[in-house]
C-alpha cells in the first residue's frame, strides 16, 4: 500500500492591516544583496583616457605654453599690482564706456580714434574667451586627475594592506617596507608588536583615566629610577604632574635596586 505524501503548511507573517503573504524563496533577499563587503569594486564614473590621448594633450598645450611665453614672459611684478586684473567692475565700464562712445563720437580725444577703441576691445574681448576657455579646461584637467589620484591610491592601500599583514606575520623584508608606509598613517599606539613609540604625556594620562574608568583594556606600567619602598609597598608618582599628584599602590614584595 503506498504511503500518503507528507504535505507541510507554508509558514506565513502577518502584519497589522496587511494581507497575510507566504514567505517563500522568491519573496526572500538575495545574498548579494545584502550589506557587506563589495567583491569588486565600483567602476569609474568615465572612461579611461588612452595614453596616446594624453600624450598628444601634453604636446599640444606645451606648443601653447611656448607660443604664449614670447608675448608674457616680459610682465614684471609691478606690472601685476598696477594692472590687478579684469574684476566686473572694470569690464561694465569698459563695455557702457563702448556703448556711449558709439552713440557720441565727438567726445574723443584727438589721440583716440573709434577705430582703435574698437580693436583694443575685440582684443580683450578675444582673450578673455581664451582665459574662459582654458578655466572649463582645467577644470576637465582637474576632474580626471582626481578620479585617475583615487584609482591610484586605491593600489597603494591595498599594496600597504598587504604588507601590514606581512609585517605581522613577522615575513622577511614586511617590517622594512612598513616602516616606510606607516609613517603616512596615524596608528594606535601598539598597534604593532614591533612599535617603540614612545607616547607623549598627552597620550599617557588618556590611556590612564581609559584604563582607571574600565572603557579599555591593558595595563600602564610607569618606571621610576628610585622607587621608594614602605611596608612591602610601593608608592609611584606621576612628576609630571606635582599640583595634582595622583597614587597608586601595588600590592608586592620588597624590591631590590
Amino acid at each position: 500500500m503506498a504511503r500518503p505524501k507528507k504535505t507541510t503548511a507554508k509558514k506565513t507573517t502577518t502584519t497589522r492591516g496587511r494581507k497575510a503573504t507566504p514567505k517563500t524563496k522568491a519573496t526572500r533577499t538575495p545574498k548579494a544583496a545584502t550589506k557587506g563587503t563589495p567583491t569588486t569594486k565600483r567602476p569609474p564614473n568615465n572612461p579611461d583616457v588612452p595614453p596616446l590621448i594624453i600624450g598628444n594633450l601634453l604636446d599640444d598645450l606645451s606648443a601653447v605654453k611656448a607660443t604664449l611665453d614670447e608675448y608674457a614672459k616680459h610682465m614684471r611684478a609691478l606690472d601685476r599690482m598696477r594692472l590687478n586684473g579684469v574684476g566686473i567692475k572694470k569690464e561694465g565700464f569698459i563695455y557702457r564706456a563702448y556703448e556711449l562712445a558709439m552713440e557720441n563720437g565727438e567726445f574723443f580725444p584727438h589721440y583716440l580714434t573709434m577705430e582703435k577703441f574698437v580693436f583694443d576691445l575685440q582684443y580683450y574681448t578675444d582673450f578673455r574667451l581664451l582665459t574662459d576657455l582654458t578655466a572649463q579646461i582645467r577644470e576637465q584637467l582637474w576632474n580626471i586627475t582626481i578620479q585617475s589620484a583615487d584609482i591610484a591610491y586605491t593600489d597603494a592601500l591595498e599594496f600597504y594592506a598587504s604588507v601590514r599583514e606581512a609585517a605581522k606575520r613577522r615575513v622577511d623584508a614586511a617590517e622594512t617596507l612598513y616602516a616606510a608606509l606607516a609613517p603616512f598613517f596615524k596608528h594606535r599606539r601598539g598597534e604593532m608588536e614591533n612599535d617603540e613609540a614612545a607616547p607623549t604625556k598627552k597620550q599617557a594620562l588618556r590611556d590612564f583615566k581609559a584604563l582607571e574608568s574600565g572603557k579599555h583594556d591593558g595595563k600602564l606600567i610607569i618606571e621610576n629610577i628610585r622607587p621608594k619602598l614602605t611596608g612591602g609597598k610601593r608608592k609611584i608618582v606621576d612628576e609630571t604632574f606635582r599640583d595634582t599628584a595622583e597614587f597608586k599602590e601595588t600590592e608586592e614584595a620588597k624590591l631590590s635596586e
